[in-house]
């Protein structure tokens, strides 16, 4: 029996689990080395004792007790049992009874296992997909599992669930009940992409949309993901669905906005375009037939439900789908039509035609035309009746969304205001013109500063504004600083922060420089948005390009200033220095040269340079006066042999410029040269320089070469005074030596020719006045009339009679009477500026000259005093002009007079005598 005992112990001893065996009393009556070490009693301390129960077992030991009795075992009892420190362990309990000699109960057998650390790892299991569930729910993310044989869910988690609508906690559904609830439009689409991902195992996402028991709509960004076994079977896809709705509607307001100002962008630029009406309204239509991806898109005037009749002033359509009206062409207006009018009419915002709309469409022009939707607004431009701006929809009943609403109510308000604009200006005069071509050739932009991210978001024309590529990229605060001519970074930086301060408004002027290095004026004006709270969000503002404005005001300013020095200098000597300063300054060149005709040398040597003072050429200047140009050779060169101005864009680059390695050097780049003419002969040429690399300007070469004309006519002009006093001079000697009757025949003769005396001991130069040397004159000033604004109108007889004068001196009278009337009409800013230049014969067969301006007008109290020497009505005026044009005119043997011309304006008329029998 001993023997038995200790075979049994051996036994239990190899265990690795806890074994205890209790009596019928439920005593220990042996237990193993592992339960010892389990609970830290040793058998002795233990044997023969009975276990104290823990409490949550102890209502059930009684029937597990009576299962024992009864022969039957149990297991997977958990409990908490204490050591004999006092500290506790979990346990797995498992009982079996045996049995006496006689087959009777005789005590059980426990087997007690450590599950301490399994407990542990399944609480933290637990913990862990708490965790993942919560997270799941906070970010709607759910996860999911397809058997790819069974092709049905083993796994989709309660978040899962939720993003289709079921309820975790009572549905499990199968994935055919997934299925159904993605939007039909998406079916198709994401079947295809799952098949695919289980034919060829593949990673894929897709987005689609899911229909919920309650009707809303919800986005899904669906990921999946190939599951292989150990033998590299494919048995699996995994994947999470997301909730992205939010998201998405967050991208679809930002890309709606985006669209907004993009096809607000388009459409301004279409309506600045031109200047054209009819042209306007075309462009705006083409735009707004791409903008909406509609059919049709017209306009129809009068929108008015009481005219007799209407028209469609334009319309245009896509090719598959003809015009639905009779353009120009005037219709009555029916009921069907009045109803229309009246309906859009009514409203101040678009209003819908067709299914899903408040107003069915016109029943007989929709079945002619095949219209299944229809929008339409009145637009109301000031001073004419109201027009109707639509849309037709043939392909498909269109439901029209509140972004595209808004989007065509704008439209619909800027065409009004740029239909008042155009219509204003048709019935104005050339000011009014003058602008509308101004507004043609204008480019605006927009911009928007996200103060937060402090990034920019701009539109093409912005970009294109800056000489960027439109969304090359993008841009902060610190680039587009960069951007600008350093002169001008520190003045916006102050604007804009003031701005942000809360003061004045954000609105300036400064320069851009281009990469091509190209300087370009723009204005820029900018609200500042806050949000509920206050606080300061964005930025958001137009960009003007105003360069040709500021290039116009400076040409102005030049030609200005070249008169007025031209008028006060008695020689070229002393005004050549005066004008090089004056165009550098005015029109932003850095250093300007005279050249002047060697005639002996047969070439140009440079006599006079100016420069600024912040510029440093002394190499390049010591070459210029060092160096002697042929016909032909450098710029100076090229222009003496074509008698035009040229533009260099940069001499740096230019094989015929030899001073090209000095002028880089120096830093020298583009140049600018323009003939000094003198009766078609060139007698020297100015030369003009930048550090910046600029492009050729028309209005630019204009004006240049009108100033070099101008110091051309200023050297005629000398030349003939000098001639004129000389021939005094003679005459003074002569009368001193001549006897009386002499005296009094020369005297005879003067009265009748006035200017013998100087075409004959003066060699003046004598031409027959005609037409055409009146045509040179109004050519000479189309620029400066061009330049103030003036409409210009001549109407110059061809069958004058020849006159024997001075053409130099008679065109100048008359060149002084047309910058006489330009400065008049200075002060007229609410009517029509006009200038009217006449030539005709007069009642004596002469020939009578008369120029009319539309100014304020003549004191018909100092009609008399005009003429007078040193009497002025401006400001700048020496009051010599008049005096002097009227002892030319009377010199010739004519009269020069003023009347007031009524309504408002002054004529100023001369006469000249009839020098000859023939007739030009």
């Amino acid at each position: 029996m001993t023997e038995r005992a200790g075979e049994l112990q051996t036994i239990l001893d190899a265990s690795p689990v806890g074994i205890v065996l209790f009596g019928r009393d439920q005593a220990v009556q042996r237990c193993n080395a592992a339960f010892e070490r389990l609970v830290g009693w040793t058998a002795d301390e233990i044997v023969g004792r009975r276990l104290r129960l823990p409490e949550s077992i102890e209502k059930r030991w009684t029937s597990l007790m009576a299962q024992l009795n009864r022969g039957e075992r149990f297991s997977g009892l958990e409990i908490r049992i204490t050591r004999k420190d006092g500290s506790e362990f979990d346990a797995a309990l498992a009982c079996a009874p045996f049995t006496d000699e006689r087959g009777g109960p005789a005590g059980f057998v426990a087997n007690i296992e450590d599950i301490t650390d399994r407990k542990r790892a399944e609480e933290a299991l637990r913990r862990s997909e708490a965790y993942l569930a919560e997270a799941q729910r906070l970010s709607h993310t759910g996860s999911w599992a397809r058997d790819i044989v069974t092709n049905q869910y083993t796994h989709s988690s309660d978040e899962y669930a939720r993003l289709f609508g079921f309820d975790p906690q009572r549905d499990r559904p199968s994935r055919a009940e997934f299925l159904q609830r993605i939007h039909p439009e998406d079916r198709e689409r994401h079947a295809e992409i799952i098949d695919k991902a289980a034919r060829e195992p593949m990673d894929y996402e897709v987005d689609y949309r899911v229909v919920l028991p309650d009707g809303t709509v919800r986005w899904i960004h669906a990921v999946g993901h190939p599951v292989f076994s150990v033998s590299g079977d494919f048995v699996q896809l995994v994947g999470t669905a997301m909730d992205v709705t939010e998201r998405r509607r967050a991208e679809e307001e930002h890309q709606a906005h985006l669209w907004f100002l993009e096809s607000m962008d388009w459409v301004n630029r279409a309506m600045q375009g031109t200047n054209d009406l009819e042209q306007m309204m075309s462009d705006v239509l083409d735009v707004v037939l791409s903008v909406f991806n509609c059919d049709r898109s017209w306009l129809v005037h009068p929108c008015d439900p009481d005219a007799v009749s209407w028209n469609v002033p334009m319309e245009h359509t896509r090719p598959e789908f003809p015009g639905a009206f009779a353009l120009g062409r005037d219709l009555p207006v029916d009921s069907e039509i009045a109803n229309v009018f009246q309906i859009v009419t009514a409203s101040s915002s678009p209003v819908r035609f067709g299914q899903a709309s408040d107003h069915p469409l016109p029943a007989e022009t929709a079945t002619r035309f095949g219209i299944q939707s229809m929008m339409g607004m009145a637009i109301h431009p000031k001073g004419d009746q109201p027009y109707m701006l639509g849309l037709h929809q043939c392909s498909y009943p269109r439901a029209w969304t509140p972004q595209e609403e808004r989007l065509f109510q704008e439209i619909g308000r800027r065409l009004e205001d740029a239909l008042t604009s155009l219509l204003m200006f048709r019935g104005r005069g050339e000011s009014e013109r003058r602008l509308e071509e101004a507004q043609r050739i204008s480019h605006v932009g927009y911009w928007e500063r996200d103060l937060a991210t402090n990034r920019y978001t701009w539109s093409d024309e912005n970009y294109r504004i800056f000489g960027l590529r439109p969304q090359e990229r993008s841009l902060s605060f610190d680039d587009v600083q960069a951007l600008l001519h350093p002169a001008d970074r520190d003045m916006r930086a102050a604007a804009v922060a003031e701005a942000l301060r809360g003061g004045r408004r954000y609105d300036v002027e400064y320069r851009v420089v281009r990469p091509d290095g190209e300087v370009r004026f723009v204005r820029s004006e900018g609200d500042v948005v806050r949000d509920e709270a206050g606080q300061l969000r964005r930025v958001f503002g137009t960009v003007q390009d105003i360069t040709e404005r500021k290039r116009a005001e400076q040409r102005r300013m030049a030609q200005h200033t070249v008169t007025h020095i031209l008028a006060e200098a008695t020689t070229l000597e002393e005004a050549t220095p005066n004008i090089l300063r004056a165009v550098c300054d005015c029109l932003g060149w850095d250093l300007g040269a005279l050249w002047r005709r060697d005639r002996e040398a047969g070439v140009l040597r440079c006599i006079e340079m100016w420069h600024k003072e912040s510029v440093e050429v002394p190499d390049f200047e010591a070459a210029s006066r060092d160096t002697t140009l042929k016909p032909g050779v450098g710029l100076p060169g090229r222009v003496w042999l074509s008698r035009e101005p040229a533009f260099s864009p940069d001499v740096v680059q230019d094989a015929n410029f030899l001073r090209a390695p000095i002028a880089a050097q120096e830093g020298l780049h583009t140049a600018l040269a323009i003939p000094i003419l003198l009766g078609g002969e060139v007698l020297g040429v100015m030369e003009f320089f930048s550090h910046e690399i600029r492009r050729p300007e028309p209005h630019l070469l204009n004006v240049m070469a009108t100033i070099g004309s101008q110091i051309g006519q200023f050297i005629e002009r000398k030349q003939a005074e000098d001639a004129l006093h000389r021939a005094q001079a003679e005459l003074a000697h002569v009368t001193r030596v001549a006897t009386l009757g002499e005296l009094t025949a020369s005297i005879a003769h003067e009265i009748n020719q006035p200017l013998a005396a100087v075409v004959n001991n003066a060699t003046a130069c004598v031409h027959w006045l005609a037409a055409q040397n009146l045509e040179e004159v109004v050519a000479l000033a189309r620029s400066e009339v061009q330049s103030n604004g003036v409409s210009l109108r001549s109407r110059l007889a061809e069958d004058l009679p020849l006159i024997l004068g001075d053409r130099i001196q008679l065109q100048q009278v008359l060149l002084n009477l047309i910058i006489n009337a330009i400065e008049a009409m200075n002060e007229v800013s609410d009517a029509p500026r006009e200038l009217f230049i006449a030539s005709a014969k007069d009642d004596s067969q002469g020939v009578l000259v008369a120029v009319r301006d539309s100014g304020p007008g003549l004191d018909l109290g100092g009609l008399d005093r005009l003429f007078h020497a040193f009497y002025t009505t401006k400001p700048q005026g020496m009051g010599m002009g008049l005096a002097i044009s009227r002892s030319i005119v009377e010199a010739h043997g004519g009269r020069l007079w003023a009347t007031a011309h009524v309504p408002h304006g002054a004529v100023f008329q001369f006469t000249l005598p009839i020098g000859a029998d023939k007739v030009a």
